[in-house]
């Protein structure tokens, strides 16, 4: 329940809850997603977060009312309906899901038809979130994806006939085959559908994944650097004109829709987390769910205490001061307003600007950073976004 006393990093603001499964695991992907499960597993997982839900009850009186929810995945949209209408009964149940300001879930345009768009909007879904990636279709076929452009623009139209007023699109730049022409394209189609939130990402080629082998083999190209660099520049300045606001490095919106889930994030907030490899943060520490499906149904269905503090479900990671402070800068300056520095100074008590003048200096010199002094915020310049990870590094305490 809501407490009007405790500050906004003392109480749990958001709530993100995975579901890992999908049809097809993307080439490019290395998140914890699983293809190849049938209704059985898919009903076993729904059962085990069910529990876990229940199990952890008395964490909802730390949560404050209008927490944003967040299903994630994976593809949440593969779970048979019924199943995700069950998990969100659990959540309201056990007072988790109250009044959220915002409840977003992750849709495959791919599995996305009106039926399904209209249930999940029913449950109380409020906002809904497509992996379009690209309107091109042999991009799309190049990293995987099980859908296509036709598809995908479909989807979005579908989800403002089921009632959702709240529509996002992830795009990635940097794709095999891509070029600035065929980016163009798909910036002006997908801009065209009237859509009012865009995330945009570089692609990167992690190792491990089936698409760093095909790289390595030579069996795809990838655009080179400067080709990269001038993606870049051509998202940021046709958003520009097509009026929307870039508040966040890699997010873009029009008339202030911005997500406000992801918003606690960058605010470093604490948010909690169900489901296998979930993440969690209470404002000191981490908490993360084990990661593989099997793993995680077996431990709660083995469970019979009445504390899951106690079981092997999760690994818990201890963060020192230094570490928080660390993470808070990281987050907050990936946002257009930036970190503001009266709260890290309440928080962890230390003046960053006096704490980190050295290295802060040249940043200043080099207009990569700005302070305003009127809101106590520090934030990148439009150049500084340009090599953010460099100057997050200034921040890391060893």
């Amino acid at each position: 329940m809501e407490n009007k006393n405790v500050r906004p990093w003392q109480q749990y603001q958001a709530l993100y809850l995975h579901i890992p499964f999908c049809v097809q695991k993307c080439l490019y992907c290395d998140f914890a997603s699983y293809a190849g499960f049938g209704e059985q597993a898919k009903r076993e997982y729904t059962d085990a977060v069910c529990k876990e839900i229940a199990l952890r009850a008395a964490e909802a009186a730390n949560m404050a009312e209008n927490a944003s929810i967040y299903f994630g995945g994976g593809t949440p949209s593969v779970l048979p309906t019924e199943c995700i209408a069950k998990i969100v009964n659990a959540l309201k149940q056990y007072g988790f899901w109250q009044q959220p300001c915002e409840a977003t879930i992750e849709v495959n345009p791919g599995t996305a038809d009106l039926a399904k768009l209209q249930t999940l909007r029913s449950l109380g879904f409020d906002r809904v979130s497509f992996g379009v990636q690209s309107l091109q279709d042999d991009e799309l076929r190049a990293i995987g994806r099980i859908h296509n452009a036709q598809q995908a623009l479909e989807a979005l139209a579908l989800a403002r006939k089921a009632g959702f007023a709240r529509v996002s699109a992830d795009l990635i730049y940097g794709l095999p085959s891509q070029t600035l022409t065929s980016l163009q394209d798909t910036l002006e189609r997908l801009t065209d559908t009237g859509i009012e939130h865009i995330s945009v990402y570089g692609l990167i080629v992690e190792e491990g994944t089936p698409l760093a082998s095909l790289v390595d083999k030579g069996r795809i190209t990838l655009p080179d650097e400067d080709t990269a660099a001038d993606m870049y520049e051509l998202v940021q300045s046709f958003l520009r004109e097509r009026g929307f606001e870039r508040y966040e490095i890699s997010n873009y919106a029009k008339n202030g829709q911005y997500s406000r889930h992801n918003t606690v994030y960058w605010q470093y907030h604490p948010y909690m987390a169900f489901g296998a490899a979930a993440c969690g943060f209470d404002g000191q520490r981490r908490r993360t769910g084990l990661s593989t499906v099997r793993e995680y149904i077996a431990q709660l269905k083995s469970f019979g205490g009445n504390d899951l503090r106690t079981s092997a479900l999760y690994n818990v990671e201890e963060l020192s001061c230094a570490e928080l402070l660390e993470e808070f800068m990281f987050m907050g300056l990936r946002r257009s307003e930036g970190a503001s520095l009266a709260e890290a100074r309440e928080r962890f008590g230390v003046d960053v600007l006096q704490r980190f003048a050295s290295e802060l200096a040249p940043l200043f010199e080099q207009k990569l950073i700005a302070y305003d002094a009127s809101t106590q915020r520090l934030r990148l310049t439009e150049r500084g976004m340009e090599v953010g990870n460099q100057i997050f590094e200034v921040f890391v305490i060893t």
